[in-house]
């Protein structure tokens, strides 16, 4: 992490200029937020400004925090659009993304490595939220779609492994993209745990970190890809949350299988 602590002192500069209504944050806890986060050195000034704010909303800073709403999760209801749900709920999605992106030890927010802009981080967090929340609310579910929306599983066979014929091959396009997306760092790290079955001592090891540490960047990495694979399932099938998550129990268990193959052939 010397690269990081070298190079984030201006990145730090360049998101206080940006944020300058923020001024509770310090660098030393800049620097922390983007060691736990893993976050590249390439992308530190390309993305200061949501290093930034991304750090003081996750240090429970006010100004931050309020910044945090009024220019990120304002864009919700937009997000959320394709699942038709009314004002309440997305009202109660938007707290329930608060508390999980917010609090807790570390949030969620924690997690932010800026491999792309905030605001699309965060929608994909919440689309995935959403999608948790209706499709585990048979009532809700059946409320959050337009009546006219022809139900896509209900004229599969409802065994799981027809699913994962009809999916498999969008399942597996979609990981292989997410994966590309990845930085070559977090690539390598999937391919010692998933290929050469390295232990998380021995990672932690090879990168000189605590295995604490490890741990926290392989479930860091783990939860941006099931994520990314959620959405592009969901974009791309058009189906309801109830649908989904039906989909999703058939195809997402193959997750660590794909995930072995396609490292190996990558």
């Amino acid at each position: 992490m010397t690269d990081n602590n070298d190079r984030s002192p201006v990145a730090f500069e360049l998101g206080k200029s940006q944020w300058p209504a923020i001024r509770g944050l310090t660098l030393p806890a800049f620097q922390s937020f983007i060691n736990d986060a893993a976050v590249e050195p390439d992308v530190l000034e390309g993305r200061a400004g949501d290093l930034y704010l991304a750090a003081a909303a996750a240090a429970g800073d006010a100004d931050a925090v309020e910044l945090f709403d009024s220019q990120v999760l304002s864009a919700l209801p937009r997000w959320l659009a394709r699942l038709h749900l009314a004002p309440d709920v997305i009202d109660e999605v938007r707290q329930q993304l608060r508390t999980k992106l917010l609090v807790g030890s570390p949030p969620k927010l924690g997690q932010y490595r800026a491999n792309g802009p905030l605001a699309a981080w965060v929608r994909v967090v919440a689309v995935r939220a959403a999608l948790d929340m209706c499709g585990g609310d048979p009532v809700l579910a059946d409320h959050t779609y337009a009546p006219d929306d022809q139900p896509l599983l209900k004229a599969l066979d409802p065994e799981q492994q027809l699913i994962r014929h009809k999916y498999g091959a969008l399942f597996e396009t979609a990981l292989r993209d997410a994966l590309a997306e990845l930085s070559k760092r977090d690539r390598n790290l999937l391919r010692f745990h998933y290929l050469s079955r390295m232990n998380l001592d021995a990672i932690a090891r090879t990168y000189k970190v605590h295995r604490a540490t490890a741990v926290r960047w392989l479930a860091a990495i783990r939860a941006e890809l099931d994520n990314a694979v959620r959405v592009r399932l969901w974009h791309e099938l058009g189906v309801s949350p109830s649908e989904f998550r039906s989909l999703w129990n058939a195809v997402g268990s193959d997750v660590e299988v794909s995930l072995s193959r396609l490292l190996a052939a990558d």
